[in-house]
């Protein structure tokens, strides 16, 4: 449980040192792209946990909540009809934690990159929600608080999409190849929304993957995105 605490601190932390610091521009800067880049590890992360689960672990059908179930059992919590067992669960939630905190440092670092429109700052704004979403899905796992857990995730589902947007308009005159790669993502990540939000009526949809293309398009952007912007310094 302490762990969770030290999670939620460096969450707090985390987003004020991001927003006292974003002043700080070349350092800063840096900082943002590292951050984004970092991203590209977190399924490599998951690969670990999902190797160590003591329970079958479906990885097209699970969602992804259910590697930071920190119980054995079935019916861990209230969605949860079949068995899970995931040993590595305090190295998936750090993930969880860890992801969301870079994802909105980056957010915060990397606004000064784009041009200095009103459209920017709100998708900057939807940007933290984002990942203050996900973090917050790591500090409190589905079967310990899950409506926190659940309620905490809702925004992550669809804010990003918006953003994107906002960013892809706001640099398609000075960015033009980065403004398609990034509505290309946007068309990702809608899809993915959709068929997920269709899953009730479609029990063959493969939840878990879709999951993972609604998260995974908006991380790949980033690492993308923070990569380009790197070479462009």
């Amino acid at each position: 449980m302490i762990s969770y605490v030290f999670m939620g601190l460096l969450t707090v932390i985390g987003l004020s040192a991001a927003l006292l610091l974003r002043k700080y521009h070349e350092i800063t800067k840096r900082i943002g792209m590292v951050s984004w880049v970092s991203l590209s590890a977190y399924f490599f992360m998951e690969y670990i946990v999902i190797r160590a689960a003591e329970a079958p672990y479906n990885l097209l059908r699970q969602p992804m909540s259910d590697l930071g179930v920190t119980s054995c059992g079935t019916g861990t919590y209230e969605l949860a009809t079949y068995e899970i067992c995931s040993p590595y669960h305090s190295l998936m939630n750090w993930t969880f934690t860890l992801t969301g905190i870079v994802t909105f440092a980056g957010a915060i670092f990397l606004q000064q990159c784009w041009p200095n429109k009103r459209g920017i700052r709100a998708a900057t704004v939807l940007l933290v929600i984002f990942g203050l979403s996900y973090a917050i899905s790591g500090i409190f796992p589905a079967d310990l608080n899950f409506l926190i857990h659940t309620f905490a995730s809702l925004p992550g589902m669809f804010v990003q999409i918006p953003a994107l947007i906002l960013i892809g308009v706001a640099i398609k005159t000075v960015m033009p190849t980065l403004s398609k790669w990034t509505f290309f993502c946007v068309f990702l990540s809608t899809v993915s929304l959709i068929l997920i939000f269709f899953q009730p009526l479609f029990n063959d949809l493969p939840g878990g993957l879709l999951q993972r293309f609604l998260y995974g398009s908006v991380w790949l952007w980033m690492t993308v995105t923070g990569i380009v912007l790197w070479k462009k310094e």
